[in-house]
């Protein structure tokens, strides 16, 4: 199937690209890989100052790129 991806950047277009792909989400992935190495979310534990214990999230790789996908084929 053929997928119209559009990247925007903090609300505003910055491309549209066509791809071949199995589904949205993979035409998605394959769009991101442009545009540096994919985002990678870490779950992590942080230990507070009096001794408590917190979940976190650590985001890698941010790029500041969303991406939507829309079946055109």
């Amino acid at each position: 199937m053929q997928y119209l991806i559009t990247v925007k950047s903090q609300g505003s277009v910055v491309a549209e690209h066509t791809v071949e792909a199995p589904d949205a989400l993979s035409a998605a992935n394959q769009v991101e890989l442009r545009y540096g190495e994919p985002v990678k979310i870490e779950h992590v534990t942080v230990e507070l100052e009096d001794g408590r214990k917190r979940a976190s999230i650590v985001v890698h790789n941010w790029h500041g790129y969303c991406f939507h996908a829309r079946r055109v084929k």
